[in-house]
């Protein structure tokens, strides 16, 4: 895929064009940001055909039309007058051919059951590519499926009696339990998602096909998992992969700074290069910020003295720039500090503001390269490590003060300012010229990027690295 443009279509009006240029693609996003609606136009592109055999039959052509109009409006945004648009690679959806594509979408809600599990059901569910004789491979997918949970060091096995519709059995021999029809009874929640991982991805080696473009699209697929076999799931599909065209939606900040991690210190390697964006909701509109259109505040003084010297300077745009890296610089600051919900740039500033003091500890390890990495632990971390103490209160106090940030006070001044600035300023310059709206001036913007550079150095201060 090179492009995805959505428009009208359920939780966004116009998002941004996704430029992927065949990249593999990361999206954060917290719950409501959007995510699972450009997972669900995706769905459409690939899945067209199928999605339409919801559709009620009817007895005349025109019937049949309006049955399929009417179908097509629940995915209309509620509050846009127009019907909803997707393209992909530049191509409206509903002609898009598919025919040179292999594509694999995982959603767990595709995957519930009842009590128990049989592997024609779950092909049923999901929306896979895959070919019309593919339980008859069930011994191959059995095979790989077990040595998958093995790798997770898990003591189930399974086995898929084809005699009866290819039912799934679950066997954990240190338990002395072995299940078919009561699986969920038997086994949680967390077991039966690696048995379903470890089921659909040895399908996908089995049935893989090199000639064509192969897509695995994962949309918050890691319900329930610890985090060990969180890292081993994720190291196992950047591995056997490495070759498809990989899209990975998560509201997990935990996971998506895991899935960076394996691939920005070389961990796992794949064919494509990795794009990295986050979406959130800013008055009611969705943004996508993706990380390889960045600008530092170094750029922004730049494009503000460029301006300046022009005859008609557009401050409009220039005010726009300065609130998108405002909300940037406060989203990432929020990540770092792993502080409540971050799709709301309100909320994440309301936070920072009522807490009397940030605590953020910068921490150096070896890898398992034994390279020196860095990470950065936050009030969670001190929580832990403080109950880990079982000396005085001295030493309590001691670690408390060795997370504490002494410049969380300036912080908390510059994003005051800037939230009022926001509000004054950079809010009707990024909507555009509306009556009654005070346009930007000279002076507010130079104070603005004045404020931005302090704000993006004391974060880079305390985090000693580069901040988009």
């Amino acid at each position: 895929m090179d492009t995805l443009k959505i428009i009208n279509f359920k939780a966004h009006q116009n998002l941004d064009e996704i430029k992927l240029n065949q990249k593999n693609f990361l999206l954060y996003g917290d719950n409501g940001a959007g995510k699972s609606s450009i997972y669900e136009a995706l769905k459409l592109c690939f899945f067209k055909e199928r999605i339409e055999r919801e559709i009620p039959t009817a007895n005349t052509p025109e019937a049949v039309q309006q049955r399929k109009q009417d179908f097509y409006v629940k995915y209309n945004n509620k509050t846009g007058r127009q019907n909803f648009e997707i393209k992909i690679n530049n191509e409206d959806f509903a002609s898009f051919q598919i025919i040179d594509y292999r594509i694999f979408m995982l959603n767990l809600e595709d995957t519930f059951f009842e009590r128990s599990l049989k592997l024609s059901e779950l092909y049923d569910k999901v929306f896979f590519t895959l070919p019309d004789n593919i339980l008859a491979q069930h011994e191959e997918i059995k095979d790989k499926a077990n040595e998958f949970l093995e790798k997770c060091l898990e003591n189930i096995k399974i086995d898929i009696d084809h005699s009866d519709d290819y039912s799934i059995r679950i066997e954990d021999r240190t338990r002395n339990i072995a299940s078919t029809k009561e699986i969920k009874g038997n086994f949680n929640e967390a077991k039966l998602n690696l048995v379903i991982f470890a089921l659909l991805f040895s399908s996908i080696q089995v049935v893989m096909d090199t000639s064509k473009k192969n897509i695995l699209i994962l949309d918050d697929f890691i319900t329930s998992l610890d985090m060990s076999n969180r890292t081993f799931l994720m190291t196992y599909i950047l591995d056997s992969f490495k070759d498809f065209q990989i899209l990975v939606f998560t509201h997990n900040i935990y996971f998506y700074n895991l899935i960076m991690y394996l691939i920005n210190d070389n961990i796992c390697e794949t064919t494509k290069e990795w794009q990295f964006a986050n979406i959130f909701e800013i008055a009611n509109e969705h943004k996508l910020y993706v990380n390889d259109i960045r600008i530092d505040a170094s750029t922004l003084r730049k494009n503000y003295n460029d301006e300046v010297k022009k005859t008609i300077p557009n401050f409009s745009q220039i005010g726009n720039q300065i609130r998108q890296k405002f909300e940037r610089l406060l989203y990432e600051f929020s990540k770092i500090l792993m502080i409540g919900s971050v799709e709301e740039s309100n909320k994440i500033l309301e936070i920072i503001e009522e807490q009397e003091c940030l605590y953020l500890l910068r921490h150096e390890y070896k890898d398992n390269k034994n390279k020196t990495q860095v990470k950065y632990k936050n009030s969670n971390d001190l929580i832990s490590d403080i109950e880990k103490i079982t000396t005085s209160i001295d030493d309590v106090k001691s670690k408390i003060n060795e997370y504490k940030i002494y410049r969380s006070d300036e912080i908390k001044e510059v994003l005051t300012t800037l939230k009022l600035y926001r509000k004054v300023m950079m809010h009707p310059s990024s909507h555009g010229q509306l009556i009654g709206a005070k346009l930007p001036q000279e002076k507010e913007l130079k104070y603005s990027i004045d404020l931005i550079e302090k704000l993006e150095k004391n974060i880079k201060d305390l985090t000693n690295k580069k901040v988009d």
